[in-house]
């Protein structure tokens, strides 16, 4: 092993060199001290600390500075790296003061502190929280470790064990779609909102998106009018062309003209608030909680949007791709109002086969013939029976009643008697059976 303590000229301060074991390479560190033995004693911890490491004593530098940093550093970074990646205010907000105030009520200051038991006693203790939300809580935490983890800073995620929350059965809410004759009603609700609801219900753009709707984004003069989504408002981060019928183009380009304006944001005022889209649909005679608890807000326009392409019978691909969702199942199930498909319409379409004349007596058929057999077709008339009496009637002759008889041939479809016996005597020889078993089973054999 080699290692010196020494100070460069000019310097006051000490500086060290070192080797580990045999390692070729030779390290140049500071030591930041002007004192010759207390630059020896660190350069004496410095390699013991990196000569455990290598063996596997010790754990990496970084991994030991993490755990004795607070939560609330290691937060911070964690929340810069959101903004710096662009991700949503809201999202960054709720990231910082969700994990913050777990932390908070489990007392936990330090990343060893953090345990599955202490976060499942924590969510025990949250009975006003929605189950949605405390898998909200758990996503947020579970993100922030998987990024420690992902740095080097956690040997292990300390909450993978946990599971989230069921929340079917358990939410607070459902929205509903509207109906074809309640939309119509909200369209012309007053102060010019209803242009609003309209584009809402037939393009499926969200309240942000609308809000942030540009006259720039809307291209109504081709024969094929359409807005174009940016990515900067859109929540994918995507931009979508989304197709407008004729009704709605024709909607747009009116009020374009009334207001006079080709540049800034279509709707100056906004988006309507929730009170206020709670009055039009109280002006509309729309119930906001229908008899099943289910609601309608300003998102339930993008449930009917969905609803009404299901069913309109539009192909499942393309209204994923008009709902910019990126799996099928989210418009399929999540979206769409499933009391508002045709399936009694649908299920008429099916034709199920008529019930046969006779039905079985435990069939669960109700048939007039139950038990009675029916007779599709006159048959011959019996002329003669023959009655054949005593234990056993002679059956290698031909009834002399009955034409065109043809007996089997001899030995033609079994053995001859002569063959049974042969097989039959080995077959007892071979056996321990008793002198009387074996003679009744000689003779069960060959009566015929």
């Amino acid at each position: 092993m080699y290692k010196r303590v020494f100070r460069q000229k000019g310097s006051r301060v000490y500086r060290a060199r070192f080797r580990l074991s045999n390692s070729p390479k030779i390290f140049d560190v500071p030591l930041r001290t002007d004192k010759k033995h207390v630059a020896e004693a660190k350069l004496t911890k410095l390699i013991r600390e990196q000569e455990d490491e290598l063996v596997g004593f010790l754990g990496p530098k970084p991994l030991r500075d993490a755990a004795q940093k607070p939560i609330v550093d290691h937060l911070a970074e964690h929340v810069a790296n959101l903004a710096a990646l662009k991700r949503s205010p809201k999202h960054v907000a709720f990231t910082r003061n969700r994990i913050t105030r777990i932390c908070q009520q489990c007392g936990w200051k330090l990343l060893r502190d953090i345990t599955a038991d202490g976060f499942t006693r924590w969510r025990a203790g949250q009975g006003k929280q929605s189950p949605k939300t405390l898998n909200e809580y758990y996503g947020h935490l579970s993100s922030f470790l998987t990024w420690l983890e992902r740095k080097g800073h956690l040997v292990h995620h300390p909450l993978k064990s946990v599971t989230k929350v069921e929340t079917r059965g358990h939410e607070r809410f459902k929205r509903r779609a509207l109906s074809q004759a309640e939309l119509n009603r909200l369209i012309e609700a007053k102060g010019g909102r209803g242009l609003i609801y309209f584009l809402a219900s037939y393009t499926g753009l969200r309240r942000g998106e609308i809000k942030a709707l540009l006259w720039a984004d809307l291209h109504l003069d081709g024969t094929q009018p359409f807005i174009e989504a940016r990515a900067a408002t859109t929540k994918n981060k995507k931009t979508t062309a989304i197709p407008l019928v004729p009704a709605l183009a024709q909607a747009l380009h009116a009020f374009k003209d009334s207001q006079g304006a080709t540049t800034g944001k279509v709707f100056r005022k906004g988006t309507p608030m929730p009170r206020t889209f709670r009055r039009d649909l109280a002006d509309a005679g729309i119930p906001f909680l229908d008899e099943l608890g289910r609601r309608v807000d300003f998102h339930a326009l993008r449930y009917t949007f969905d609803t009404n392409m299901q069913v309109a019978g539009v192909s499942p691909r393309v209204v994923m791709e008009l709902m910019r969702h990126s799996d099928m199942r989210l418009s399929a199930k999540t979206y769409t109002d499933t009391t508002r498909l045709p399936v009694y319409q649908e299920l008429a379409k099916l034709t199920p086969p008529s019930p046969s004349p006779i039905a079985s007596p435990n069939s669960d058929f109700s048939c007039p013939n139950v038990g009675n057999a029916v007779q599709s077709a006159k048959t011959a008339a019996v002329e003669k029976v023959t009655v054949l009496r005593g234990e056993r009637g002679d059956l290698s002759t031909p009834d002399p009643s009955c034409p065109n008889v043809k007996m089997a041939e001899r030995e033609g479809f079994e053995p001859s008697v002569a063959f049974r016996l042969r097989l039959l005597s080995k077959q007892v020889h071979s056996t321990t059976l008793p002198p009387l078993l074996r003679s009744f089973r000689l003779r069960e054999w060959v009566r015929p």
